[in-house]
């Protein structure tokens, strides 16, 4: 390391090495300061493996006393300050540094020295010992099950091959950093050191411990940064609030690469990203702190939207996953992950036992170094050789990107006079996760006692923003505490902060923002403080976004600081400074939606109603629709199916007509075709056919996946539905029926007329829905031009009411087929909206008889008023001869990370990622009841006059389709993976 700072040095000393709040510092400056402290170092006998404390608040004296400790020649452990005295005074007597660079909060029998800051000061190059690749360079204390903290020791060969590496493939991006992480992190030597072994450009923000958004964007501006990293938890608000505030994007013009790392990414906020800036490349990093930062990169691509792979592990470095007797793992299958090579450090400093616990012995053949080390984290390896993540199976947790060790946090606890049983827990319910302390105690041990002596001896991170007093805590057999029984307590309101607030009158800026708390904080807010309910800085963050976007003011963080009571922020949003108020239209679905002039064309004769064509035959719905027409009607049908050719389409369409029970009838024909192409693929002599014969045009078709964003499902979904258009108004016109979907409103639950929406309607968020409002604009620019055209909303399409076979490929059925497959069952008050599948079916089959009017507005919201519990039908499901056990939404989600090794199983994890997507539903973004806000009085006159079943209970066609789950799923109980024909 010192070898690489030394030539950017010699290669670049005017060159601008530092920018911070007061200036700047050249190559040349920062290498004469970080003699300087060598120098002291040197002068206090510091030598090639000791250890040299830092406890210095100044990032810029951190970055240069980094340095100088890395040429004295020995490593560097970062501590901060405000760590609790105690803390602080046990952890550097179990270092014992040779000396310490900074100001210690209290006396210290070690040697101090400054930094410092006037390069025209500092004296000259110190001569000392060059270090070694196998010497320590750094160490930093992460979270111990002990109780107390363990000191990680780094080598230089491990980050020298972890900054060699990232100059290979980022050199280009890297010309200036932005150093955006707390000095504690390891996240934090990267973002320091990496540029300046290269001459690039570090950036130091003036850090004010507020998560600052409108600081962070206006430094990447000012200063051009092009690279910076953040933990996917911020990343993700980041993103939420460049979509509430599409003016600020022009902040990040300059970037070029973001790193996200520390816990799970998500992939809508990563891809939704991407979609913004689609000039910015985003990597996902993987690695512990005792591992050289990070060890495993992905680059993330378009094809990363169920789920963003951990990746592959970079040179030098190796990867294995082991089961419990250290056996490898078979491809596919979970294991724990271990890693091997140069990127392993030596341990932790003192404490051989734990040392001896994770780093082993490695005995496999064609793996580098002589030990691996035990991550503790859980994985798969996919057909493509990327590593996936599925979780941890100890007390070790992830809380805004900082590892936290449970049982740490308990120890401290439990040393406090009076407290008799303590567990903590995190509560993943709200908007970001928290520490929940749940305790009994004698009757003077309270809330605050226990707080105070959690922040006596923890630092900030460690320290629980809720605490539950119980009378005991409940008890499983074996002794051990009931987590699942007091993960019920958690959407309880905390005691002892004066009972509830007032009420407020409905639909006021004080309801509403208590609304929006009980989102963030995962339960019922009361109107207390903020942070004394269990909020965090991230929490802040989190109301800064979501109050600018539900009253449209412009709210910094730090004001929310000081306002951290509901009425206090309520007078904030009422003093605010609007927000400009943004196109409500995105350029390229505004352009998208233009419909331009279709031309004269006739009407087609009342005596010569034409051919139906339709499209999407093969599909769970268009095969019903099929069945309905021929079964309802006289018209010849052309299906227009992909297929190498006509008899290939002919073959699809038979076998999909035969699965609905339909009898073989002698009135469909089938043409080999492709909706995302022009003429829809066809020859020119069968698109002129098409344009004479066919008299209605039943749009059954597209791609229906919310994973996907808008540009991968233009080309069907828009493009292919233009086309539909342009043939409607070509010779003749032509009745055109479309299906689309009720999440074309940008926020579910509002209001959704039967009428089109406005072209000025704000779109929804999701690719998929995008698409749908999109193509309703063309519809809506056809009718307009004469075409008599009808829009069918369609909400959950639920299984057909006397058979019960259901849509394999909807988030319901898949919810349902993981519940059998793991043996149980999420706990969920969620309700959704149920229309059997050949109800729809004969709906739409109606509207294309060109002898009915079409609706008034255009459209139909084919939404049947009658919703089902999702817990009724979770219930129904059965094991043996009774229901599934039912478990908290955590563990159902790690089982079902423990299942992963097929597709179906990683596409129910991808939908069921969001855990925070409601204050205390985690499948509110997995289900939702589609009738909530949805006007249907034209749909319920034309479904009374067909004489369709409409508005009744449920509970029989219900039944029928969990029977037929409960009979196919065990059925195929043998087979080693879920059906793949459930698999989009």
């Amino acid at each position: 390391m010192v070898d690489l700072v030394d030539e950017a040095v010699r290669r670049h000393p005017d060159a601008d090495a530092v920018v911070h709040p007061t200036g700047a510092l050249t190559y040349r400056d920062v290498d004469r300061l970080a003699d300087v402290v060598a120098a002291d170092l040197l002068a206090h006998g510091a030598r090639r493996g000791d250890f040299v404390a830092l406890l210095l608040d100044d990032r810029v004296e951190q970055l240069v006393a980094m340095l100088g400790t890395m040429r004295s020649g020995a490593a560097f452990v970062p501590f901060d300050r405000a760590w609790p005295a105690q803390r602080l005074q046990r952890m550097l007597h179990d270092l014992a540094p040779r000396a310490v660079v900074g100001a210690p909060p209290s006396a210290i029998d070690r040697p101090v020295i400054g930094v410092r800051t006037d390069p025209d000061a500092a004296a000259g190059p110190a001569v000392a010992a060059r270090p070694r690749p196998d010497d320590p360079i750094y160490a930093f204390f992460t979270s111990g099950s002990t109780g107390l903290p363990k000191c990680a020791v780094n080598l230089h060969r491990g980050l020298v091959n972890r900054f060699l590496s990232m100059t290979e493939r980022f050199a280009a991006d890297g010309a200036v950093v932005l150093q955006n992480s707390a000095h504690t992190f390891d996240s934090s030597i990267w973002q320091l050191l990496w540029p300046l072994t290269r001459g690039a450009t570090v950036v130091i923000p003036d850090r004010t411990g507020i998560l600052d958004f409108d600081a962070t964007l206006a430094q990447i501006h000012r200063h051009r940064v092009t690279m910076t990293d953040f933990v996917p938890s911020i990343f993700d608000l980041l993103v939420e609030r460049l979509r509430s505030r599409p003016q600020d994007r022009r902040l990040l013009s300059s970037m070029r690469q973001v790193f996200i790392g520390g816990e799970a990414a998500k992939p809508p906020a990563v891809q939704a990203f991407r979609r913004m800036f689609p000039d910015v490349r985003v990597t996902n990093t993987y690695g512990p702190t005792e591992a050289s930062i990070g060890s495993v990169f992905h680059a993330v691509g378009d094809d990363d939207r169920q789920v963003i792979p951990l990746g592959l592990p970079l040179p030098n470095t190796a990867v294995l996953l082991l089961d419990e007797h250290g056996a490898p793992t078979p491809r596919g299958d979970v294991g724990q992950i271990h890693l091997a090579g140069v990127c392993l450090g030596a341990g932790y400093h003192g404490d051989a036992a734990r040392t001896r616990q994770v780093f082993v012995p490695n005995r496999y053949p064609g793996v580098p170094g002589d030990l691996l080390y035990r991550t503790g984290d859980f994985g798969w390896v996919r057909d493509d050789g990327l590593l996936m993540f599925t979780g941890r199976r100890d007390a070790q947790v992830q809380i805004a990107g900082v590892r936290v060790d449970l049982g740490e946090i308990e120890c401290t606890l439990a040393t406090l006079p009076g407290l008799r049983q303590v567990k903590v827990l995190v509560d993943e319910a709200g908007a970001t996760a928290a520490l929940v302390c749940f305790y009994s105690a004698d009757g003077e041990v309270g809330e605050e006692t226990l707080r105070e002596h959690a922040r006596a001896g923890l630092p900030g991170e460690l320290v629980p923003g809720r605490f539950v007093r119980l009378d005991g805590l409940p008890l499983l057999a074996n002794g051990k505490v009931d987590q699942q029984r007091l993960r019920g307590h958690l959407a309880e309101a905390p005691a002892g902060n004066g009972g509830p607030g007032p009420t407020y009158p409905a639909g006021s800026v004080e309801a509403r923002i208590a609304q929006i708390w009980a989102r963030v904080l995962g339960f019922g807010a009361y109107d207390g403080d903020f942070y004394c309910l269990g909020g965090t800085s991230l929490g802040v963050a989190r109301l800064a976004v979501d109050l600018e976007r539900t009253f449209g003011v412009r709210l910094a963080a730090r004001d929310l600081v000081r306002a951290s009571t509901i009425a206090a922020q309520a007078e904030l949003v009422r003093g605010g400074r609007s927000l400009p108020v943004p196109t409500a239209v995105p350029p390229e679905l505004a352009r998208d939606a233009r419909l331009g002039d279709l031309g004269t064309a006739s009407p087609r004769p009342a005596e010569d109603p034409g051919a139906i064509l339709l499209l999407g035959a093969t599909g769970f719905v268009g095969a019903q629709v099929l069945a309905a027409l021929v079964a309802h009607g006289d018209r010849p049908v052309v299906c227009l199916v992909r297929a190498a050719d006509d008899e290939a389409a002919s073959d699809r369409v038979a076998a999909a007509l035969a699965a609905t029970g339909t009898a073989a009838v002698h009135r469909w024909s089938a043409l080999a075709g492709d909706l995302a192409r022009p003429l829809l693929g066809l020859r020119g002599d069968d698109w002129r056919r098409l344009c004479h014969q066919v008299g209605t045009i039943v749009d059954a078709a597209g791609r229906v996946d919310t994973l996907r964003d808008y540009l991968d499902l233009r080309d069907t979904n828009v493009h292919g539905l233009r086309t539909l258009v342009d043939l409607a108004g070509t010779q003749v016109r032509k009745r055109l029926v479309t299906l689309s979907t009720t999440t074309v409103r940008s926020t579910p639950g509002t209001p959704l007329a039967e009428s089109f929406l406005a072209p000025t309607s704000a779109p929804p968020v999701d690719g998929y829905s995008q698409s749908k409002w999109v193509a309703e604009q063309l519809v809506r620019g056809a009718a307009a031009q004469g075409v008599p055209a009808t829009v069918v909303r369609l909400g959950e399409v639920a299984a057909h009411s006397r058979t019960g076979s259901a849509n394999p490929r909807s988030s319901v059925t898949m919810v349902l087929r993981l519940c059998l497959r793991l043996g149980v069952r999420p706990s969920t008050r969620l309700w959704v909206d149920w229309t059997p599948v050949d109800v729809v079916a004969r709906m739409v089959a109606a509207l294309a008889d060109p002898q009915r009017r079409t609706p008034a507005e255009g459209v139909l919201n084919v939404v049947a008023p009658a919703s089902v519990a999702v817990a009724d039908l979770l219930a129904r499901l059965r094991v043996g001869d009774g229901p599934l056990p039912e478990i908290s939404y955590d563990e159902f989600l790690d089982r079902a990370a423990d299942a992963v090794g097929d597709d179906e199983v990683a596409r129910c994890l991808a939908v069921l990622r969001p855990r925070a997507a409601a204050a205390t539903e985690p499948l509110a973004e997995v289900v939702h009841d589609a009738l909530v806000g949805t006007e249907t009085p034209q749909a319920t006159r034309l479904a009374r006059g067909l004489g369709l079943d409409w508005g009744t209970s449920r509970d029989r066609e219900i039944d029928v389709m969990i029977d037929r789950l409960n009979r196919t799923y065990h059925a195929a109980v043998g087979r080693p993976h879920l059906s793949s024909g459930t698999v989009q």
